[in-house]
C-alpha cells in the first residue's frame, strides 16, 4: 500500500481516538500536570488576571499525542500492503481528505463570526470580532491556488519556470540579496529611537519596556539565572547589552540590535528553504510569503504598525535560537550525517537556558527530525541521539555556569528558568480559548499534517532528506510553541504562531507542487488544494510590505501628535536633577538622604533598571517592575536582595496594587512624605507622588534600617 494512502486511511480513526481521549482524559491529565505552587498571590490590583486552566492544558497535552499516533498507525499499516482492498483504500482516503476540506471551511466560517467579549477586552461594555483574513483575501487565495494548478499542468509554463529555478551561482547571489533586502525592509518597522517611540502604538511602547529592561538589567550589573529572573530571555540579552555598552545606551541601539538578530533568524529559515528546494529562486518564492506572514500586522496600520517582529519578546528572544537550530538541523541533514550532531544539541541546550518553553520545543523538534531521517532500524538511532542530546545539554550547562561564575561568582539557579512558567501554569495572565473551531484549530491541523507528511516521506525513503526532516521539525516545534497561545488565548496572541505555521504551510505547499509536477497526469487531491489555498493566503500578506521611505521618515521626524498619542511619552530617563534626587537618593537616617555611585535601590517600574543605570545606582530588583511580580514571594525576594546589598529604599508607581503596598507595610517600609515617614494607609497621611512620565512615583524606606549599610 502507498504510504500516503495509508496515512489518509489512518487519519479519521486517529482523529476519532484523539477527540475521545481529549474529552475523557483532558481533566484528569490537567489535574496531574498541575504542579504544587509555592506562591501566594498579592491581594487586589493584580496586573494580570489569574485564570487557572488545568482542563484546557490537559486537553492540549493529550492532543499532542495525536500526530504521534498518526505516525505510528501509518507506519504499521504501510507495512501491510494487502490489508485493505485497493478500491476501498482509495475511497476511504478520498473521504478523509473531503472531511479535512469540510473542517477547513467550518473553521474559517466560525472564525469569521467569532466575537470576543469582556474577558478579552478587559472592559464590560466592549466586544469586537477578529478576522485575520478577510473574504477578499480568501478569494484571492483561491485564485492563487487555481493559478498554481493550471500553471503546473501547462507544459509551456512549467518548462519556463523550471528554467528559472535551475541553480547557478549568479542566481544564488541575486536570491540571497533579494531575501536580505526584503527582510530588512520589513524589519524597518521594528526600529525605534527614544524620539520615535513616543508616536508608536501604546501596546508596542508598553511591551517594549519589559524587553528593554531585561537588557538593562545586564547592563546595570545583574546576572540572569543568578540575581535576575528573565521573563523572555536569559542569555540573548547579553548581546544587546554588549552593543549598548560600546555604542551608547539608547533605545535606537537596542532596537537596531534586536532587529538585526531577528533578521538573521529569518534569513536562517531562508537558508533552510534553499536546502529543501535546491533552487535559490524556488526558496525565495517560498520565503517571501513566509516572511510577510511572520511579520503580519497585529495592531495599527500604515507607518505605525505592530507585528511580532517589533515585539522582541517573541522575535528574537523566543524564536531566534530555535530558528538557528532549524538551520543547523537542515545543514546536518543535507551533509548526510557526516558530522555528529553534538554541536546542534549544544545550541539546543543554550536555547533552553535562554527560554525554556521554546527551547524545549526546539530540542524535541531536532530530536524528531534526526530520528525520522535516521537509517533503519530507527530504534537503534534513538539511544545514540538521546546520548548526544544529554552531552549537548551538559555542555550548555557548563558554558552557562562558566558565564555566571565569571560574572557573579555563582552557579546558575535552575529554578529561575521555570519561575514564570510555573506562574503561567498557575493561571497568571491566562485566557481560555474561544471555542474549538477557528484558525487556531487549522494551525494545529497544519502541524499534524506536517508530521504526517514527513512520516510518509520517511517511509518512502524520499531522497530529499532535508524536506522530510524539516517537515517533522516544524510540526513538532509548532505544536510545542503553540502552548504560548493555548495558555493566553487572546486573539492577538494567535498571530504569534503565524511564523512557524506559515513555514509549515510553505513546506506542505512545496510537497503538493512537487507531487503535481512529477506526476502531470495526476489531478490535484483535496489535500493538495487545501495546501495551495493556504499558501495563497500567505501570498496575500505580501500586500502588507511597509514603504521604506515612510519608515525612515517615521524615525527621523520625531514626535507627532495623533489620535492614539496626543501627548509625548518616552521610555528615556530624564536628565532632570529632581529625577536623580528621586531615584538615586538613599535614606541615611530619618531625614538624611545621600546619593552615591553604585548604591543599591529597588525601582519597581517597568524600566527600573534603565532608570537606575542612568542615575548611577544599581536596581537590585530581580524582575522588570511590579507588573512582573504578582506574588508575595517575588516581593520578598526583591526585599531580601535589597537588604543583602545594604539598601533600604524602594520606589513604586502609583496607583500600585494594594497587595504590594500591604507587603511593604508588613515588612516595615514606610512612605516618604514632606512630614517624614508614615504608613501608606495612615489617617491623614499627605502622600504626594512625584510626577514622572505621566505617572506618580512614591518612595518607601525600610523603617527598621534607616541607615543604608551600603553607604557606610
Amino acid at each position: 500500500m502507498d504510504a500516503a494512502t495509508a496515512a489518509w486511511l489512518c487519519a479519521l480513526p486517529c482523529a476519532v481516538v484523539a477527540v475521545l481521549a481529549v474529552v475523557v482524559l483532558g481533566a484528569p491529565v490537567g489535574r496531574l500536570l498541575e504542579p504544587g505552587h509555592p506562591f501566594h498571590l498579592l491581594s487586589g490590583g493584580l496586573p494580570q488576571p489569574f485564570l487557572p486552566e488545568p482542563t484546557e492544558q490537559g486537553r492540549y497535552a493529550v492532543a499532542l499525542a495525536a500526530p504521534l499516533l498518526l505516525a505510528w498507525a501509518t507506519a504499521s499499516l504501510a507495512r501491510r500492503a494487502s490489508a485493505v482492498p485497493a478500491r476501498v483504500a482509495s475511497a476511504a482516503a478520498l473521504a478523509a481528505q473531503v472531511a479535512l476540506l469540510g473542517v477547513v471551511v467550518a473553521a474559517l466560517i466560525a472564525q469569521h463570526g467569532r466575537v470576543y467579549g469582556p474577558i478579552y477586552t478587559a472592559t464590560h461594555d466592549f466586544v469586537y470580532p477578529h478576522r485575520y483574513f478577510t473574504p477578499v483575501t480568501l478569494l484571492i487565495a483561491a485564485v492563487v491556488a487555481g493559478a498554481l494548478v493550471l500553471g503546473i499542468s501547462s507544459t509551456r509554463v512549467r518548462e519556463a519556470v523550471v528554467g528559472w529555478l535551475e541553480p547557478t551561482r549568479a542566481r544564488s547571489l541575486v536570491a540571497i540579496g533579494l531575501a536580505a533586502t526584503f527582510t530588512v525592509v520589513w524589519m524597518l518597522a521594528s526600529v525605534n529611537s527614544d524620539q520615535s517611540i513616543a508616536s508608536a502604538n501604546p501596546s508596542l511602547r508598553f511591551h517594549l519596556g519589559f524587553t528593554l529592561d531585561e537588557t538593562f538589567a545586564v547592563v546595570n550589573g545583574l546576572t540572569p539565572l543568578v540575581d535576575f529572573t528573565a521573563q523572555y530571555g536569559s542569555l540573548l540579552p547579553y548581546l544587546p547589552a554588549l552593543v549598548l555598552t560600546i555604542f551608547g545606551k539608547t533605545l535606537l541601539a537596542f532596537t537596531l540590535t534586536m532587529t538585526a538578530l531577528t533578521t538573521l533568524a529569518l534569513l536562517a529559515m531562508f537558508g533552510v528553504l534553499r536546502r529543501v528546494t535546491r533552487s535559490p529562486f524556488g526558496a525565495l518564492a517560498l520565503y517571501l510569503p513566509f516572511l510577510a506572514t511572520t511579520l503580519f500586522i497585529s495592531e495599527g496600520s500604515g507607518d505605525f504598525r505592530d507585528s511580532y517582529g517589533s515585539y522582541f519578546g517573541m522575535f528574537p528572544l523566543r524564536y531566534g535560537a530555535p530558528f538557528l537550530l532549524a538551520w543547523l538541523t537542515a545543514r546536518q541533514l543535507d551533509r548526510g550525517g557526516r558530522a555528529g550532531p553534538w554541536a546542534i544539541f549544544l545550541i539546543a541546550g543554550l536555547a533552553i537556558f535562554n527560554n525554556v518553553e521554546f527551547g524545549v520545543a526546539g530540542l524535541g523538534a531536532t530530536l524528531a527530525a534526526l530520528l525520522w531521517t535516521a537509517p533503519a532500524p530507527r530504534r537503534r538511532a534513538a539511544p545514540r541521539l538521546v546520548g548526544m542530546a544529554a552531552a549537548g545539554l551538559l555542555g550548555a550547562f557548563a558554558l552557562v555556569a562558566g558565564l555566571t561564575l565569571a560574572r557573579a561568582g555563582e552557579l546558575p539557579q535552575l529554578d529561575r528558568l521555570v519561575e514564570f512558567a510555573r506562574l503561567f501554569s498557575m493561571g497568571f495572565g491566562m485566557l481560555p480559548m474561544a471555542g474549538v473551531l477557528g484558525l487556531h484549530l487549522l494551525i494545529y491541523l497544519t502541524y499534524v499534517a506536517a508530521i504526517g507528511t514527513g512520516t510518509v516521506l520517511a517511509i518512502k525513503r524520499d531522497p530529499n532528506v532535508v524536506l522530510t526532516g524539516m517537515l517533522v521539525w516544524i510540526g513538532v516545534f509548532g505544536l510545542g510553541s503553540a502552548g504560548y497561545y493555548v495558555g493566553r488565548s487572546h486573539p492577538y496572541n494567535l498571530v504569534a504562531l503565524f511564523s512557524p505555521w506559515s513555514f509549515a504551510v510553505v513546506l506542505l505547499a512545496y510537497v503538493g507542487i512537487r507531487s503535481l509536477a512529477t506526476d502531470r497526469a495526476r489531478r490535484p487531491t483535496p489535500a493538495i488544494v487545501v495546501s495551495l489555498f493556504a499558501f495563497g493566503v500567505l501570498v496575500c500578506s505580501l500586500a502588507q510590505i511597509p514603504a521604506p521611505w515612510a519608515q525612515l521618515d517615521r524615525l527621523t521626524s520625531g514626535f507627532t501628535a495623533n489620535a492614539i498619542n496626543r501627548y509625548e511619552r518616552s521610555l528615556e530617563p530624564s536628565p532632570d536633577p529632581e529625577d536623580r534626587q528621586l531615584f538615586a537618593a538613599l535614606a541615611d537616617g530619618p531625614r538624611r538622604w545621600t546619593i552615591e555611585q553604585g548604591a543599591p535601590v529597588a525601582i519597581l517600574l517597568t524600566t527600573g533598571h534603565r532608570i537606575a543605570d542612568a542615575n548611577g545606582v544599581v536596581n537590585v530588583s530581580p524582575y522588570t517592575g511590579a507588573e512582573s511580580m504578582p506574588t508575595v514571594e517575588q516581593v520578598d525576594k526583591t526585599l531580601a536582595a535589597l537588604r543583602a546589598a545594604g539598601g533600604n529604599t524602594v520606589l513604586v508607581s502609583i496607583p500600585a496594587g494594594r497587595g504590594l503596598l500591604d507587603v511593604l507595610d508588613q515588612r516595615g517600609f514606610k512612605v516618604v512624605t514632606p512630614a517624614g515617614l508614615v504608613r501608606f494607609d495612615a489617617p491623614g497621611a499627605n502622600i504626594s507622588p512625584m510626577p514622572w512620565h505621566e505617572q506618580g512615583v512614591v518612595k518607601f524606606v525600610d523603617a527598621r534600617h534607616l541607615r543604608a549599610e551600603a553607604l557606610h
